[in-house]
């Protein structure tokens, strides 16, 4: 048992190790991910300005189109006037002029309504870039700072990983799980050393007798308090003992 509580102990160094390497790069990474995500919704939204403008100049278009060939209608049945040859007729080309003119005040005004939208889009379309702009730019500022932190990390990391390696291999699978469970529980720190008889990590008192058999390290012990595993480690004792650290 002493040789898996000496490998717990290499394993808890490592593993917290690994943590505060993880810790420094603080929330940029999920900043990374967020920005971007942000960005793509933006330029989504971007893109579904510029079909709504496209679609409003179709649409304006055409009615614009149809205002001219209804002008020109309109001159037609203005000159058969100046041709009827009774009342019938008459009528009749008034009310195509009459209907032809209530369309063409209509198709322009409603080609007006399109000309303000497609201007109030183009509007909506210059903030929508300009917001593309800011985002991207703390997008490549904040992804650059967590380049920088990653090429620092990735060293000791992959250093810590290898001499981690082999103590996962060693340890039987039960105290490697129970560990484990007490790391993502302890925020991240699994072990407890026995210290002026008690728990370093929550402070609790060790009976005498269970504070003996835990200098020992020759059995598993946990907290009774906080759970964490507890270990003897007269070396790291001595040096706070000392002030040392």
């Amino acid at each position: 048992m002493r040789k898996n509580l000496e490998a717990l102990i290499e394993l808890q160094d490592i593993d917290w190790k690994l943590k505060e390497l993880t810790d420094a790069k603080g929330d940029l990474p999920q900043k990374v991910e967020s920005l971007s995500r942000r960005v793509q919704d933006a330029r989504q939204n971007l893109q579904q300005l510029h079909d709504d403008k496209k679609e409003k100049n179709s649409r304006k278009a055409t009615l614009d189109n149809d205002v001219v060939l209804f002008h020109e209608n309109l001159k037609k049945y203005q000159n058969q006037l100046y041709h009827v040859k009774n009342n019938k007729e008459y009528d009749a080309i008034t009310s195509e002029i009459d209907s032809t003119q209530e369309k063409i005040d209509q198709y322009e005004f409603e080609s007006l309504e399109r000309e303000e939208e497609v201007n109030e889009i183009e509007g909506n379309i210059k903030g929508a870039e300009e917001t593309i702009q800011e985002l991207q730019a703390e997008l490549d500022k904040t992804n650059q700072f967590l380049k920088e932190m990653l090429v620092k990390t990735e060293d000791e990391e992959r250093v810590l990983n290898e001499k981690r390696a082999p103590l996962l291999e060693l340890l039987p699978r039960p105290i490697l799980n129970h560990y484990e469970r007490i790391r993502a529980g302890r925020g991240g720190m699994a072990l407890a050393q026995l210290k002026d008889g008690a728990c370093s990590e929550c402070s609790a008192h060790i009976p005498s007798q269970r504070a003996m058999e835990i200098r020992m390290m020759n059995d598993f012990y946990l907290c009774e308090v906080c759970g964490r595993i507890l270990v003897y480690r007269p070396d790291l004792v001595e040096k706070d003992d000392d002030g040392k650290e």
